[in-house]
């Protein structure tokens, strides 16, 4: 699906490949519905990052996934843990793409109407180098779907944005930290003033270092036991082992064994001899005081990251910060949190292990609605009533600067009228004498007014409550410009008609002016020039009469029209800065829900 049409696709499917444990869900891009989330069987939301290679009985193999693949008693290969930063010179596909092409094609043959109108939205660690996410992009290439990879903390922000969208009381979400802990990285993502920045620290540090500590420890524990040794030399037994430390550590900190024993029931029998006393083990083990507390473990690693963040924010203290991902379930996490930013609030997700997957599905229905939110404000400056208001609203302001104009024309003389031969003076007469400054503040006004209903009909279709929403236009001076230069041609004749009307009422009545007109010669005509003549001719001088002064002063500013190539020159001008603006709106969502880190594009 080619990019230029992100508008119109319906579904936005959000995949969080995990290195423990991964989930997807779907939602459709219209409206404010809830995201889905797929299940899988008796695993539930919680798709545990697993993929084996099972033989087929007409030659050949499979990859299986998940549970299928940690019971497969059969496998010829097995593995966990394999979510690595991609090598940006390797050929061969990661074992972490192979788990999501199984997921997605088993996921699309249940909701094949997703498949033909969607866009995939898969995260990847923030402390990831641009090389790497590349690399990661490139490989999701074969899917031959349109693929877009989002920082996952910055997933998880925008999930808890959303969460919070319903509140009238937007205070908490200035400055906010979201910490997403995972099993291979802790990400770190602060926003402030919407723009997400995501932080480069915490790429090694996941909760997988706690399972790795308790795998050396359970070898430790039976380094004597031949069989248990032999075991672990198996193809798979110490992914398998890893595993089982993550369960047993997942089960300690929630009070839950089932998992534990139904691994220790359903697995492949060669990994037996060495995962019954494994598990038997773990359950006797104080994991969090002992292991994940322990001097130079996860904690203390934990807490100089926390150090590290607030290095790198400086005077940018959070006000909020919002734990995601499955390892912020450890109470250490809270904690360590509450004590590196004293003045935060610290907020756990109500679904943490989902945080990532529910926000990549949004950022894929903003990225749409953006799309199609810019795709309207466009179509809107083309709208005929839409120019049709501005076009009004600029004849009017121009029959407003001209009466006003004509008005103090015919009133007095203005003292600086008749001896301006500056061209610079003589604009800025114009515009002080046509009163240009009242004359735009009107348009205005009027274009705020008759625009904004316009415009807010479009954000509300966007959910963009009218309070978030202002159209403050500015008018382009182009407009004061187009005014004064349809009046400045007339200028000297105007000039000469009011220089008439200055020279009868300095001498209070017709009768002396022409006995002082014929005892000059016409000197004042001849000292004004052609404007003088033209003037001179139009009244008929030497019976020259103020009636027709100020006739020839209205008949003139009468045919002064705008020309209509440079009207519709403004209405553009003006329509393309109040589609600026609102575009504006639709580059706040869009700055948010960008990665900041990498490039966003689709992959065909």
């Amino acid at each position: 699906m080619p990019a230029d049409s992100e508008s119109e696709v319906r579904y936005a499917v959000g995949l969080d490949l995990g290195d423990g444990e991964s989930s997807l869900c779907w939602l459709r891009t219209h409206g404010r519905g809830k995201a889905e989330i797929y299940t899988r069987g008796t695993e539930g939301t919680a798709i545990v990052t697993a993929l084996g290679r099972e033989p087929l009985e007409q030659g050949g193999h499979r990859y299986v996934i998940g549970e299928a693949a940690v019971l497969a008693k059969n496998a010829l290969h097995f593995s966990v843990n394999f979510k690595t930063r991609p090598d940006p010179q390797g050929l061969v596909v990661p074992e972490a793409v192979q788990f999501a092409q199984v997921l997605l094609t088993e996921f699309f043959a249940a909701h094949p109407e997703v498949r033909d109108d969607c866009a995939v939205y898969v995260g990847h660690p923030t402390g990831w180098d641009a090389a790497s996410v590349a690399a990661y992009r490139e490989h999701f290439s074969s899917m031959r779907l349109p693929v877009q990879l989002v920082a996952e903390s910055q997933s998880a922000l925008v999930h808890v944005r959303d969460r919070r969208a319903g509140r009238r009381d937007p205070r908490g979400l200035d400055r906010v930290l979201v910490v997403d802990i995972g099993s291979s990285t802790t990400d770190f993502t602060f926003v402030a003033d919407l723009v997400p920045r995501n932080l480069p620290v915490g790429s090694g540090l996941g909760c997988a270092l706690i399972d790795n500590e308790l795998a050396e420890r359970v070898r430790a524990a039976f380094r004597a036991n031949e069989q248990f040794t032999a075991a672990l030399d198996k193809d798979g037994a110490p992914e398998m082992l890893r595993l089982v430390c993550r369960r047993g550590k997942e089960a300690q900190f929630g009070g839950d064994d089932v998992r534990l024993q139904d691994l220790q029931a359903g697995c492949d029998r060669r990994f037996t001899p060495f995962l019954v006393p494994a598990i038997g083990w773990l359950r006797q083990q104080n994991i969090l005081g002992d292991v994940v507390r322990d001097r130079g473990g996860w904690a203390e690693r934990f807490a100089d990251v926390l150090a590290e963040v607030r290095e790198l924010l400086g005077a940018d203290e959070p006000e909020l910060v919002v734990l995601t991902g499955g390892g912020s379930r450890m109470p250490v996490v809270r904690g360590l949190c509450l004590d590196a930013f004293p003045g935060a609030a610290v907020e756990n997700d109500t679904a943490p292990s989902l945080s990532v997957t529910r926000g990549l599905a949004s950022v894929g229905r903003h990225r749409v609605n953006v799309a199609r939110f810019r795709r309207d404000i466009q179509a809107l400056k083309d709208r005929p009533e839409f120019e049709e208001k501005i076009r009004a609203g600029l004849l009017s302001a121009f029959d407003q600067a001209r009466n006003t104009l004509l008005t103090r024309l015919l009133a007095r003389a203005d003292d600086q009228f008749a001896d301006t031969k500056d061209e610079q003076d003589i604009d800025a007469l114009i515009r002080r004498l046509t009163g240009m400054d009242e004359v735009l503040v009107g348009l205005r006004v009027r274009l705020n007014a008759e625009l904004t209903p316009m415009a807010l009909d479009i954000c509300r279709s966007y959910d963009i409550r009218d309070d978030r929403f202002t159209l403050d236009l500015e008018l382009p001076g182009i407009i004061g410009t187009a005014i004064g230069a349809r009046i400045r041609p007339m200028w000297r004749t105007l000039r000469a008609a009011q220089a008439v009307l200055r020279t009868l009422e300095e001498n209070g009545h017709a009768f002396s002016y022409v006995v002082r007109f014929m005892a000059s010669g016409g000197q004042l005509f001849r000292k004004l020039g052609a404007a003088g003549a033209v003037v001179a001719v139009a009244l008929g001088l030497p019976t020259a009469t103020e009636a027709g002064a100020r006739k020839l002063i209205r008949t003139t500013l009468r045919n002064a029209e705008l020309d209509p190539v440079e009207v519709t020159n403004v209405v553009a001008h003006v329509a393309e800065q109040i589609t600026a603006q609102m575009d504006h709106r639709a580059q706040e969502v869009e700055r948010f829900v960008s990665d900041a880190s990498t490039p966003v594009t689709s992959i065909a």
